[in-house]
């Protein structure tokens, strides 16, 4: 997993460059000492933490929030993302306040599928360590009636104001985070993440697998959802 760190690590590093490349250009001869001292910033993301300490409490989550239940079949990974509304720090004690989104992908032939996941305002808990922080806990928001009184409650008021401020959903009703996972599951697992339409399904006790395309169409009364087999096969063959 340590491979995994440093790769993520590297991307955030080259996109940090990008941002303070574009952001110096235009400063004369103190771009080099402005550059410096925006780059050891840009790299922190809260309280002490610096971007891949950070990373390291995401790839904890990844592995422990969800259950790789195919993995014995294909490969099969757990990733995590989270906006950050706030990280307070007590002692060697840290709590951040974020949107966490986990999802777990898994690969089939040339495509990866998102094959469970969750998402919601979240808190999680961690320990400071000398080397890097360790993953405590996470604690999911409340849901359906409880949520917003929740968050009221667990989340400080500037943390709060951020939280509503942020908006996890594209206009379409697609996840604000759906471009950062199909770059980190390409890294990672080495190859693009399927169509948003195709549907994969693991059938462990009878050892197949099946590819749906899925269409809707209509509204209200006149709404459809339709699933086309594209492709089937068994378990065995993929190893």
């Amino acid at each position: 997993s340590m491979k995994k760190r440093r790769y993520l690590g590297l991307i955030v590093c080259l996109m940090m460059a990008f941002v303070l490349l574009l952001g110096m250009s235009a400063c004369g001869s103190q771009e080099d000492e402005a550059a410096d001292g925006a780059g050891e910033e840009a790299a922190m993301v809260g309280p002490e933490l610096t971007q891949e300490q950070w990373d390291g409490i995401l790839w904890e989550i990844g592995d422990k929030e969800l259950t790789k239940d195919y993995a014995e079949y294909v490969p099969d990974e757990g990733f995590a993302n989270a906006e950050i509304f706030g990280i307070d720090k007590d002692g060697d004690k840290g709590t951040a306040y974020v949107w966490l989104d986990t999802r777990e992908y898994v690969v089939v032939k040339d495509s990866a599928y998102m094959m469970s996941g969750g998402a919601g305002e979240a808190i999680i808990k961690f320990t400071y360590g000398a080397e890097k922080p360790a993953l405590d806990e996470v604690v999911w928001s409340a849901d359906g009636g409880e949520h917003d009184k929740w968050l009221e409650e667990n989340f400080p008021a500037d943390y709060l104001a951020k939280q509503k401020e942020y908006n996890a959903y594209n206009e379409d009703g697609t996840s604000a985070m759906n471009d950062l996972f199909a770059q980190q599951v390409e890294a990672e697992m080495g190859v693009p993440v399927a169509a948003d339409d195709l549907l994969l399904e693991i059938n462990v006790d009878n050892g197949t697998y099946t590819i749906d395309k899925v269409s809707e169409s209509g509204e209200g009364e006149n709404y459809k959802f339709d699933t086309e087999e594209v492709e089937k096969g068994k378990l065995s063959d993929l190893q």
